[in-house]
């Protein structure tokens, strides 16, 4: 078993731990709840470990690149970055789902500025990850109580990947440039693929909710074929019906294939990290 159906295994049954068994005692005032709001929307950030890897494969010659984007390529191996989700339910048992993060990297993989005598080198070259997520699903609710809140959710998870290579330099002597050159290369995708997923709740106190969610996303559209996992367990502390703090791990593990014309791109793009963020509903 890999660590990636580890991590959608732990969520699982994380999940299943939040279903209450029957005989539960369910809080004085059911109403006071807010695991189960007509509109929630919750702004996060989240602190995140990446470890990204590529194989470009030339089509011609079959020769294959192998590339650490944190090692190789000096991308930060740790970011923060921004959530946006939420939910809407115009009825008990259905609803819509959406869901938004973005990650932004940059690195200078090499920096000259050199002298000798007459002669001077000066020259630089940049990588930046800027790579968006986002997704909008149905919503189907398996069960609530006043103690829990299951749902499940069928929709698509879009993935938006860029990854920008830039390099400029010139030759200069006597402070006069006689050569000069600039080359970039772009690896960039957008690809809606389906997601499939299940979302748990379970209230521990009038104030205190914990959850679970497991989401698989698979598919291939146009020249990009996906395969992504994603689980969290996160824990909700509700100052009252309308605003709450939440937190929580998130893991996210995707698999990627861009098969362009010239060449074939693969790209595991995983990272894990904690969450912090406020949660607004009605």
């Amino acid at each position: 078993m890999n660590m990636n159906t580890k991590k959608i295994g732990l969520a699982l049954l994380a999940a299943f731990m939040c279903m209450p068994p029957a005989a539960a005692q369910a809080p004085d005032d059911p109403e006071s709840l807010t695991l189960a709001r007509t509109l929630s929307v919750g702004i996060a950030a989240g602190l995140v470990r990446f470890d990204t890897n590529f194989k470009i494969t030339d089509r011609e010659t079959g020769v294959s690149v192998f590339l650490d984007a944190e090692g190789t390529l000096g991308l930060p191996e740790t970011k923060v970055m921004p959530l946006v989700y939420g939910y809407w339910r115009p009825s008990p048992k259905h609803g819509l789902g959406f869901g938004y993060f973005s990650v932004r990297r940059d690195s200078e993989l090499i920096a000259i500025d050199r002298n000798f005598d007459d002669l001077s080198l000066n020259g630089r070259a940049t990588l930046s990850d800027d790579t968006r997520f986002y997704a909008l699903t149905y919503n189907y609710t398996v069960l609530q109580d006043a103690r829990a809140f299951v749902f499940a959710s069928f929709g698509i998870k879009a993935i938006d990947l860029e990854y920008q290579f830039d390099a400029i330099g010139a030759v200069s002597f006597k402070g006069e440039v006689i050569e000069s050159g600039r080359y970039s290369k772009t690896i960039e995708q957008f690809a809606p693929i389906p997601l499939a997923g299940v979302d748990a709740w379970f209230a521990l106190t009038d104030k205190w909710s914990f959850g679970a969610r497991a989401a698989f996303v698979a598919g291939e559209v146009s020249d990009v074929r996906a395969v992504i996992t994603e689980s969290s367990i996160r824990a909700k502390y509700e100052f009252n019906k309308n605003v709450g703090l939440i937190f929580g791990i998130n893991y996210f593990d995707g698999d990627i294939t861009v098969k362009a014309a010239d060449e074939k791109q693969e790209i595991n793009y995983g990272f894990d990290g904690v969450m912090l963020g406020i949660d607004v509903g009605f």
